[in-house]
């Protein structure tokens, strides 16, 4: 109950890193009569200015079993803004249960829709760690089909001088067409550099995959979850890992709730 607790305070104290930016834009032109004037009323010139909230993502607020170890995670984000123009916040972390957070991921993001189901991205990442603090330029871009699929690439330049990179994606196929849903996911991380303080070496330096089966309420609103993740540091980072007398690999059961609105 403690951990579900201090998880839930998280998450408030960061309305914001889930993955995907998703939008559908719909055009007036495809409208006609009082269809369009309504939209053209909402959407258009007379629409109000400034920022609006576009959509709030829980992806993940999960409790992880593994052995030797329970532990939780988040990814919490939200997008503001209008159909081309946008500001992303993003925060995601996780950490031992019982315990404080071992590593928390803040981001600050303009994003551009520049056609297609593209989107340009351009801003700052922050890393609250047990190592040293980092600060980080990001540059990238995700791509988000509409049906499910979504994949996510970026390039960061720390503070320090520091390189790295990430590709990420999932799939959300929906079992018989229904509202339960499988998602496998993956992420692969690559580091330009060793970087001891941070437990990180130069090349391919984390792998992680996922699958989770949830059951969305209310069109997703709610949706509990149940699955399976996996996770390694690849190469040098497992290496500095074995070093500091820990185990690069983890398995878990996890469980927890999915949330968008």
């Amino acid at each position: 109950m403690r951990s579900l607790l201090f998880l839930l305070l998280v998450a408030g104290a960061h309305p914001a890193a889930g993955q995907r930016l998703d939008y559908r834009p719909v055009s007036d032109d495809a409208l006609a009569g009082a269809p369009r004037l309504a939209y053209r009323a909402v959407e258009g010139d007379s629409a109000p200015a400034g920022l609006k909230l576009q959509w709030v993502l829980l992806d993940r607020f999960e409790h992880s079993a593994q052995r030797g170890r329970d532990g939780y995670a988040w990814d919490v984000s939200a997008l503001l803004g209008g159909d081309r123009d946008r500001l992303w916040f993003g925060s995601s972390g996780e950490g031992e249960a019982w315990a404080g957070p071992d590593y928390v991921e803040l981001n600050l993001l303009y994003s551009r829709h520049v056609g297609g189901h593209w989107d340009l991205n351009a801003g700052l990442r922050y890393d609250a760690q047990a190592g040293p603090d980092r600060g980080y330029a990001a540059l990238g871009a995700q791509y988000d089909d509409g049906n499910g699929l979504w994949l996510g690439g970026w390039a960061y330049l720390s503070h320090k001088g520091e390189a790295s990179a990430r590709l990420a994606g999932y799939y959300d196929y929906a079992v018989a067409g229904g509202p339960v849903v499988l998602q496998p996911s993956a992420e692969l991380d690559y580091y330009g550099k060793d970087v001891p303080e941070l437990g990180l070496g130069r090349g391919f330096g984390y792998a992680e995959a996922g699958l989770r089966l949830r059951y969305d309420f209310h069109e997703g609103k709610i949706a509990p979850y149940a699955g399976l993740s996996w996770s390694r540091d690849l190469g040098r980072t497992a290496r500095l890992t074995r070093a500091d007398g820990d185990d690069p690999e983890t398995k878990s059961l996890v469980m927890g709730l999915r949330s968008a609105f």
